[in-house]
C-alpha cells in the first residue's frame, strides 16, 4: 500500500433526495427497492452495471431455494417457504416464458429439492418493468464512493458516475452491495471472510449435444443431479446436470491443480449449456482491486483451458464452443457486517424461531451433509439486518452472517430475495414515520410483510 497521499476538499452537489436508496441492485437490492417503493417510500437503487441482478444473473445458476428440503426425509411435506416479492418475480418470470417455474430434482433432490431456473435477459428486462411500475428511480453505470454521515446517522451516499461527484440524500439508506461497501465507508465494524471460501467464474457453451452427454455420463454412473422436463425440444429434455468429472483421470489432474469441481451446471435451450459451474479460486480479497483484477484474468484463462478439453475429451461437446461469460468473477464472501444478531449454524440446523424474524428460510448449500432439522426452517431475525453503531442503515444480502457454514445458508439467492424485501419494507415504515431503523416498532414490520404474502409461519 503506497504511503503517499493526496489532500482533496471536495464541493460535492446534492443531486437527488428521497425516501430509501439502495445500493446494490443485486439479488437483494431489487426485492428491496420494490418493497420500498410499494410501501411509499421515493426510492432511489444504485447499481455499477447496465444492468440490475448482480450475482442472480452473473453467475449464481439456479435460484435456491424457495422450498425445504423435502425430499431428504420421509414424510415430510413440500413447503414453499418464501414467498411475496420474490415469488411474485417468478410468476413474472413464467408469464414472460422466462422461467419454467419451480422444478422438482429427478435426482440430487437430497441437497435441493426444487430449483427455480430462470432466462437472465428476461429477468433483466422484468426487473425493470417492476421497478418502472412503482415509479423506483434506478442509477446504473454507478459506485457509492463515500457516505454523507450526521454523528452515527448516515444520511446518504457520495455516488460516482458518468455526471461525476453527486450526492443522494436519503431518510434511510441500505447496504446491497454484497462487499458491504456502505457499511464500511459508513464506519460499521465488519470482518473479512474471504480466506474461508472460494470465488469463480461460471460459463456457458452452445451447441452442446445435451441428451449425448447425459448417455455418456449415465453410462458411467457420474451424474449428479439430474431434472429432466420440457423445454420445447423433440429431442433434448435435460434441464439441470450436475456430474463428477474427476472420475476420469485427465480432469482430475487438472482440476485438483486448480480447485475446480463438478461441473454443476443447467440447460434452458436446446443445445445450450447455459451454465456450467466450476472454475475457481481460494481465498480472494474481492475489495483489493488488483487481487480482484488478477483473479478474473486467472478464471478466464481456466474457463478457456476448461471448454477446450470439453471439446476434446466429452461426448456432446464436439462442436460446442464458450458463448458466454459473466461481468465479473462469483464472489460469495468478502466483509460481513457486525449486525445486532449473527446466525450461527446451529440456530439454522435446528430451525431456530425468532421473536423479531422477518423472514424464514429452509435451504443450505451444503446438502446432504449439512440439513435442517427435519426438512424444516429457520428464521432470520430483523436484528440481523441491522448494524451495530451505526444508525440510519439496513443491510441484507451475502454481507450477514460470520461463521462460514452458516453464511452458505444465508448469503443464497433466494434468502438474499427475502432478505431484500425485509429491509425495504422497514426502510419504508421508517421513512414514512420519521424513525431511525433502531427504532423501528418489528411487530409493525411482521404485520406489513404478512398482508404482503411473506411466510412467517
Amino acid at each position: 500500500m503506497s504511503e503517499k497521499y493526496i489532500t482533496e476538499n471536495l464541493k460535492t452537489p446534492i443531486r437527488y433526495e428521497c425516501d430509501t436508496v439502495v445500493a446494490g441492485g443485486g439479488t437483494a437490492g431489487i426485492v428491496a427497492a420494490i418493497a420500498a417503493a410499494r410501501n411509499g417510500a421515493r426510492t432511489i437503487l444504485i447499481d455499477r452495471y447496465g444492468f440490475l441482478g448482480g450475482t442472480l444473473v452473473n453467475g449464481a445458476g439456479p435460484l435456491h431455494s424457495f422450498f425445504n428440503l423435502y425430499k431428504a426425509f420421509e414424510g415430510v411435506e413440500k413447503l414453499q417457504v418464501v414467498r411475496g416479492i420474490p415469488s411474485e418475480i417468478i410468476e413474472r418470470m413464467k408469464a414472460s416464458g422466462g422461467s419454467p417455474g419451480h422444478l422438482d430434482q429427478d435426482k440430487g433432490g437430497n441437497y435441493d429439492s426444487v430449483i427455480t431456473l430462470i432466462d437472465w435477459e428476461i429477468f433483466k428486462d422484468v426487473a425493470f418493468q417492476m421497478l418502472e411500475e412503482c415509479k423506483v428511480k434506478v442509477l446504473l453505470h454507478t459506485m457509492v464512493s463515500d457516505v454523507v454521515k450526521e454523528g452515527n446517522v448516515v444520511k446518504g451516499v457520495i455516488i460516482e458516475g458518468k455526471s461525476g461527484r453527486e450526492a443522494v440524500l436519503a431518510k434511510t439508506v441500505i447496504d446491497t452491495t454484497g462487499d458491504g461497501d456502505v457499511a464500511a465507508l459508513a464506519g460499521a465494524g465488519f470482518k473479512k471472510k474471504h480466506d474461508t471460501t472460494s470465488v469463480g467464474m461460471p460459463f456457458g457453451m452452445l451447441n452442446v449435444d445435451m441428451p449425448r452427454l447425459v448417455k455418456f455420463l449415465e453410462e458411467r454412473d457420474m451424474i449428479t443431479q439430474l431434472i429432466r422436463a420440457d423445454k420445447g425440444s423433440e429431442t433434448d429434455n435435460i434441464l439441470r446436470l450436475g456430474f463428477d468429472l474427476k472420475r476420469i483421470p485427465v480432469f482430475k489432474e487438472f482440476m485438483d491443480k486448480t480447485g475446480m469441481w463438478g461441473p454443476l451446471g443447467f440447460s434452458m435451450y436446446e443445445g445450450n449449456f447455459t451454465y456450467i459451474n466450476s472454475a475457481t479460486l481460494r481465498n480472494i480479497d474481492a475489495t483489493d482491486t488488483e487481487i480482484l483484477s488478477n483473479a478474473a484474468i486467472t478464471l478466464r484463462h481456466q474457463v478457456m483451458t476448461f471448454a477446450k478439453m470439453l471439446k476434446e475429451h466429452i461426448p456432446g461437446f464436439e462442436k460446442a464452443y464458450v458463448n458466454w461469460t459473466p461481468a465479473s468473477i462469483g464472489v460469495r464472501y468478502t466483509r460481513v457486517v457486525e449486525c445486532e444478531h449473527d446466525m450461527s449454524l446451529e440456530e439454522i440446523v435446528e430451525g431456530k424461531r425468532f421473536d423479531d424474524e422477518v423472514m424464514l428460510y429452509g435451504f443450505h448449500d451444503c446438502a446432504p451433509r449439512i440439513m435442517i432439522k427435519n426438512g424444516g426452517y429457520y428464521g432470520i431475525p430483523y436484528r440481523a439486518l441491522l448494524p451495530k453503531k451505526i444508525d440510519g442503515l439496513l443491510v441484507a444480502g451475502r454481507l450477514i452472517t460470520s461463521e462460514w457454514e452458516a453464511h452458505m445458508s444465508t448469503r443464497n439467492t433466494v434468502s438474499c430475495m427475502a432478505q431484500g424485501q425485509a429491509v425495504g419494507t422497514a426502510a419504508a415504515i421508517c421513512a414514512k414515520e420519521g424513525i431511525l431503523p433502531r427504532e423501528l416498532d418489528v411487530k409493525s414490520l411482521q404485520q406489513v410483510l404478512r398482508e404482503q404474502k411473506v411466510f412467517l409461519g
